[in-house]
């Protein structure tokens, strides 16, 4: 996320916006200057130049002011164009970076983030031509009043553009604690509220309100934090301000008494100090506010550069699995440690073990989901070739499956409708067809995940499907039919293990008429 992303948005409509700023500016500063003839026409009784100077003084202001709005509107609508490319850019790359991303992060990121530098970057940004353009207007008008005054507002200008550089790394260091405090806000609503129905049923309620509020209170502290160190520069830029006006003000006066300049320049001047003192004030409050935005708009740069296309890598079906000294380290300190396994093509293999004892984490290692920390997950062929492994060809039935909103045959296909035909024979394998009769729409039943209209076997059955009929040579399945009667899940091995497929089943409580439909049984110890 840069300046030059929000300009390459719409070229035209940058240059468009910044024309017509500076026009706005030049109209501000252009009202100025003929005040000062309007002024001397008042004190000479000259009224026909008072008339022409009023009109043209108030056409000048009219277009000044005017354009201010027109030009926020025009600005806005190229934030949210920009804004919008950024976040089709995060979401492209979260999905394809194979990384495990906190969804309170990514909300964090695609929302509170990407409002934070909207508001402290780009909507300031236009602040910059507008009163750069009264700023440079405004130091010419002196010139040409008188170059004493237009020297010493320049020494001024340059004091007041210093002085409020001692606070930009602290203006820098609270807006990104903000976003920090805000994702850690959204992680500790993730984390609580996904079990709040637990934590009513054991009247848990206080703990719930506790941990929210100690997040909800470093967010405001942050916040606050933020606003204390933005009025801080507004402070010390409205000082510099009156302090400036006022040397300017006094020199004038003397001058008018000396006859250097016209009686009128008295109120020029003073308008012009306070274009120039205020135009100097504000571009460095927008800059300061800019800057402070920067080391967030790295963060979202890194979160949404487009990724490396990997097509060019020959992904395989693979047909064995072999781990070799893999363990995975806890930041705790706990430490899981796997035995060598070697599983071959189309073996149904029931892994079983102690609590705790590392089975799902194992699949989540052979997925890829998990880095581990010592070790190798190696995949081979079915010649003993080590290959990048395809894993559109790993199937995984988690305890509680992953469903979109669409149809039962949308989440079974995944959107792909070219597998449409396939579905029919698949739902009859995982004895789904009789569920599938229930529905109206058979099908095409909308899922919906709010109000979850399916049971947790059928759920189940959905992602089994989504397995099979995308041709998976691999299926692993932690605990999958623990939410399906035990004779329905009888029925569901017997047509698995009839299969080609490796089967991988994690099970607890499995009766020996199950356990003997697998080959062989790896068995997990905790250390």
């Amino acid at each position: 996320m840069s300046f030059k992303g929000f300009i390459k948005t719409n070229y035209l409509r940058f240059i468009y916006i910044n024309f017509l700023s500076i026009i706005s500016g030049l109209g501000a500063i252009g009202a100025g200057y003929v005040q000062m003839y309007w002024l001397t026409f008042i004190k000479n009784k000259n009224w026909m130049g008072v008339l022409w100077t009023s009109l043209a003084s108030g056409l000048l202001y009219l277009a000044a002011q005017g354009l201010i709005y027109y030009i926020q509107f025009v600005t806005r609508i190229q934030e949210e164009e920009y804004n919008k490319k950024i976040r089709n850019n995060l979401a492209s790359h979260y999905f394809k970076d194979d990384k495990y991303h906190k969804i309170a992060a990514v909300q964090n990121r695609m929302t509170n983030d990407l409002e934070m530098v909207r508001e402290n970057y780009f909507d300031w940004y236009i602040i910059v031509p507008f009163y750069g353009t009264m700023f440079v207007g405004a130091l010419v008008a002196l010139l040409t009043i008188h170059w004493q005054i237009f020297v010493v507002s320049i020494l001024i200008d340059i004091a007041s553009y210093y002085i409020p550089k001692l606070i930009q790394k602290k203006m820098e260091k609270a807006t990104t604690n903000v976003s920090v405090q805000n994702k850690h806000y959204l992680d500790v609503l993730e984390k609580w509220f996904s079990g709040v129905e637990e934590l009513r049923r054991y009247f848990a309620g206080a703990k719930l309100f506790q941990v929210q509020n100690q997040a909800a209170n470093k967010i405001e502290k942050a916040h606050i934090h933020q606003t204390g160190t933005q009025q801080e520069l507004i402070v010390i830029n409205g000082l510099c301000n009156s302090i400036g006006q006022l040397i300017l003000l006094s020199l004038t006066g003397y001058m008018i008494t000396q006859g250097q300049v016209l009686f009128g320049a008295i109120m020029s001047v003073q308008n012009f100090a306070a274009n120039i003192s205020i135009g100097l004030q504000q571009m460095i409050q927008a800059l300061s506010f800019m800057k402070s935005s920067e080391e967030l708009m790295g963060q979202i740069s890194n979160d949404s550069a487009p990724l490396q296309n990997n097509s060019n890598v020959q992904r395989k079906k693979p047909a064995l699995i072999s781990t070799e000294n893999l363990a995975l380290a806890f930041p705790n300190g706990e430490k899981l440690s796997f035995p060598d396994i070697q599983i071959k093509s189309g073996e149904k293999i029931l892994l079983t073990g102690d609590s705790g004892a590392g089975k799902s984490t194992l699949f989540k290692l052979i997925l890829g989901s998990v880095r581990p920390t010592q070790g190798s997950i190696i995949f081979k062929d079915k010649n003993g070739k080590e290959v990048v492994p395809d894993m559109s060809k790993i199937g995984y039935i988690p305890q509680d499956p992953n469903l979109f909103p669409g149809t039962i045959e949308e989440n079974i296909t995944m959107f792909n409708s070219k597998l449409n035909s396939q579905v029919e024979p698949i739902i009859k394998e995982v004895n789904f067809a009789n569920d599938i009769a229930k529905f109206k729409e058979g099908l095409e039943h909308q899922l919906n995940l709010d109000k979850l209209n399916i049971s947790g076997g059928q759920r189940q059955k959905i992602v089994l499907a989504r397995a099979k009929v995308h041709g998976s040579d691999i299926i692993l399945i932690d605990e999958g039919t623990s939410a399906i009667d035990q004779k329905a899940t009888m029925n569901i091995l017997k047509n698995l293990v009839k299969g080609k497929e490796t089967i991988i089943f994690i099970a607890h409580n499995f009766n020996q008429d199950m356990r003997a439909l697998f080959d062989r049984e790896i068995h997990l110890v905790k250390e």
